[in-house]
């Protein structure tokens, strides 16, 4: 045989590529506009097919490193292409990169992942021959389900901790998270009150790699074999089968209380909502200040007439602050003399000191003069402050001229009438788990998450942040209400089942009843928040440490 003919084919070194690339694009059809989450328990399929099917090879790992980074970077510019909007607001060209950017170093976590699973399988999964006929005991590796389900353990429980990495480092992005694809599977989604998105991740990784090694071990045994059942095949179903046999049953439960006393042990609430449609350019010319106090004191006036306990207007809506100058501030004061009680969010400059800026939340109640507060505690990154600033100034610092402060109190509203403990949650804020919980252990009954969505245009941004937040209410099992200026306005009870409130990217106002139970228990996670991701984090450490020095004997040995 010839050289030429020992060379693989072009078809032969571009497939696993392919087979990555495929990875990126079904990640990214599982959340909006898509929103496929269906595609969730097989869009990893494609890369450990390729990452499996890689020979043993000196430099395997990297080549694993670089195929993970190839699915991440197709799946992260794509489902954040929605940041691009931020060129045309800003007349700035060079931000038509900015997913790209971000996906740039987001990919790192699945290429990492990548890397992990070729790295702890090794050769497992390569062509073996089959077992000797005269040796019935015998079995290839493919073949020992005791294996196969303690590898895909093991690469669920490393993507289950890089996403809870990715929620906190460098601030953290943890938004669309493997488990946020099911937000349509209220059955499913119940267990998030015990293990949070991450245990929804861990399952979805573990039925990709169950399911592909099933795949494999058919190819291998079909026609060749006696077919049998494997029991990683048969714990792994029988596990998704307890997790939605658990929800179902929270659900009907629920259900079944709902009909037979809809009233009992629940404070009813009526709850108004303005969602005021204001372009994001008009915030940041000068001139449009009468336009944006028009528009509000119009709809304003309609919701207030529904006789609601509680209005919202949302984040930031107020022009320059309503603390910015007298007039502002008397135009606020007046509308919140209208209603019990008016929520809202805007900026606050100077408080504390000179250059102390922050996006805070204010309840007025009727009666009271002074607002009570709450300040943002979670920065959004190149939005409201610039990470290093001192390397990345020259680059951003135009963009983003100033820093807020972040808020160091969790916050707590009270209302009067009804007697009720809100939580408040401004911006992104509804997308972290771990920050929500805190005013829920602190006693809320009510989250409440204000928030402006309109940086973005029409785009799928509001869509996949709503989706995002509808998890706080299930770990928590506290109903979530949420006003925002653009879309999506609209609340969810303690189970996720969501009530849309108003059609997004229209100027329109909105008056509903909140049930908010009583008597909320504190749910495991609101107890002890990410511990299942933090234990998935510590086992992935044991094991590539545990492993590590195991290679680094044999090598010595050898």
């Amino acid at each position: 045989m010839n050289e030429k003919e020992k060379r693989p084919s072009a078809w032969f070194r571009l497939w696993p590529w392919l087979a990555a690339a495929l990875s990126g694009v079904m990640l990214a059809l599982c959340f909006p506009p898509c929103d496929v989450g269906g595609f969730a328990f097989i869009a990893l399929g494609p890369l450990l097919w390729a990452v499996w099917m890689k020979k043993p090879a000196r430099r395997a790992g990297w080549y694993h490193f670089r195929l993970g980074y190839v699915a991440g970077l197709v799946f992260f510019t794509t489902t954040f292409s929605w940041l691009s909007e931020l060129a045309g607001l800003f007349d700035s060209k060079m931000l038509l990169g900015l997913p790209l950017l971000l996906a740039a170093f987001l990919s790192l976590y699945p290429a990492t992942w990548a890397w992990f699973a070729g790295w702890i399988v090794g050769g497992h999964f390569k062509p073996v021959p089959l077992p000797d006929p005269t040796e019935p005991f015998s079995r290839p590796p493919l073949l020992l389900s005791t294996r196969n389900l303690f590898f895909s353990l093991l690469i669920a429980a490393l993507w289950t901790a890089l996403e809870w990495v990715r929620g906190w480092l460098l601030t953290g992005f943890g938004w669309n998270a493997l488990g946020v694809s099911l937000h349509t599977e209220l059955a499913l989604i119940q267990i998030v009150e015990f293990t949070g998105v991450g245990g929804l991740s861990f399952l979805l990784v573990l039925c990709n790699a169950i399911g592909l090694i099933t795949i494999l071990r058919l190819r291998a045994e079909i026609g060749r074999v006696r077919l049998r059942p494997h029991f990683d095949f048969s714990l792994t179903v029988a596990l998704v089968v307890v997790v939605f046999s658990y929800g179902a049953r929270v659900l009907l439960r629920e259900q079944s209380k709902e009909k037979a006393e809809p009233l009992k042990d629940v404070t009813v609430l009526q709850v108004a909502t303005i969602q005021p449609n204001i372009p994001q350019q008009w915030k940041l010319e000068s001139g449009h200040s009468e336009e944006i106090v028009n528009r509000l004191r119009y709809l304003h006036g309609i919701a207030s007439s529904a006789g609601p306990q509680l209005v919202l207007w949302p984040e930031a809506v107020v022009p320059g602050g309503m603390f910015s100058d007298e007039e502002t501030n008397k135009f606020v004061l007046e509308q919140a003399a209208q209603v019990p009680a008016l929520l809202i969010g805007t900026d606050d400059n100077d408080r504390g000191a000179p250059g102390e800026d922050h996006n805070s939340a204010a309840l007025l109640l009727s009666g009271e003069k002074a607002p009570h507060l709450y300040d943002k505690r979670h920065l959004v990154p190149f939005g409201e402050y610039l990470p290093l600033r001192w390397a990345l100034g020259w680059i951003a610092g135009s963009l983003v001229p100033g820093d807020f402060k972040p808020g160091r109190e969790v916050g707590l509203f009270k209302l009067k009438e009804p007697a009720l403990t809100l939580g408040p949650l401004v911006c992104f804020e509804d997308t972290l788990g771990e920050l929500t919980r805190e005013p829920v252990l602190h006693g809320a009954q009510l989250l409440v998450n204000i928030t402006n969505d309109g940086w973005f245009g029409q785009s799928c941004e509001p869509e996949q942040h709503f989706v995002n937040s509808i998890f706080r209410a299930v770990e928590n099992r506290r109903p979530l209400i949420r006003c925002t200026n653009t879309g999506v306005t609209a609340s969810m009870d303690s189970f996720g089942r969501v009530t849309r409130w108003l059609p997004p990217f229209q100027e329109l106002f909105a008056s509903k009843q909140i049930k908010i139970p009583n008597h909320g228990t504190e749910t495991f996670y609101t107890r002890h928040g990410e511990i299942f991701s933090i234990g998935c984090a510590i086992l992935s450490a044991f094991v590539i440490i545990l492993r590590s020095l195991l290679l680094l004997r044999r090598d010595k040995v050898s």
